[in-house]
């Protein structure tokens, strides 16, 4: 019987989280959206919808690969202290309060993914933070003016589209982690970030290698909250 209810809450579990996710993105953007402009209104409610964006969609990266806690961490925290880069703009010392910062472009992207480039003891952290990043910016853009300068210093011009981009984001998020949970695909996830073992013979995750044939939809998402025995 035990058995039984252990399979029937990883049942719900699998379902329930991508959906609990995708409501507290749109009913905070939506809430976002329908209030004036406050650093401090409209900022945490707006933290909560990026939050919860960049987390549904790491669930749906984590079905293709099996990496460290440290990397989904650092994305989730990268998909909210970005917009510290604010700060210098409300004080007056720094920028033009009418634009995002240029530190909201790809440009701040390169810079982490190449570092993690370079980096063996660092690259999933940095790696999770140039991802945490693009999910962030992602959703910027769909916020309306005064936009996001996404190529800058290539291009100064801030790019913006319609809030059915934002809601296509997280309708393509949830249905791609429902079905590819439910369906059980893919049948393995590779292993990235890896790291030498002790022998140096056989490289390995640093973290638990990768589900084969994974029958329980959903179980590889405790990747981003199981301790990295490997930190």
């Amino acid at each position: 019987m035990s058995g039984s209810q252990s399979s029937l809450r990883e049942e719900i579990r699998w379902w329930a989280g991508p959906l609990l996710l995708a409501a507290v993105a749109l009913a905070f953007d939506a809430i976002d959206r329908g209030i004036p402009f406050g650093v401090w209104t409209t900022g945490p409610v707006d933290e909560v919808a990026h939050l919860s964006t960049a987390a549904l969609g790491l669930l749906v990266l984590a079905r293709f690969i099996d990496a460290p806690r440290r990397f989904y961490v650092a994305a989730l925290i990268a998909s909210v202290a970005i917009d510290m880069d604010h700060i210098p703009l409300y004080l007056g010392l720094l920028g033009n309060q009418a634009q995002r910062p240029v530190t909201h472009s790809l440009s701040t992207v390169a810079v982490f993914a190449a570092a993690a480039a370079v980096s063996r003891r660092y690259r999933a952290v940095l790696a999770g933070l140039a991802t945490g990043l693009v999910l962030h910016f992602a959703r910027d853009i769909a916020e309306g003016y005064p936009g996001v300068r996404v190529f800058w210093p290539l291009q100064d011009t801030s790019w913006m589209v319609s809030y059915r981009w934002f809601l296509g984001m997280i309708v393509v998020f949830t249905a791609a982690r429902l079905v590819l949970a439910g369906v059980g695909l893919p049948r393995t996830r590779i292993p990235v970030f890896r790291t030498s073992s002790p022998s140096g013979s056989v490289p390995r995750s640093p973290d638990v290698s990768a589900a084969s044939g994974d029958r329980h939809p959903g179980l590889e998402s405790s990747t981003l909250f199981r301790a990295d025995r490997h930190e």
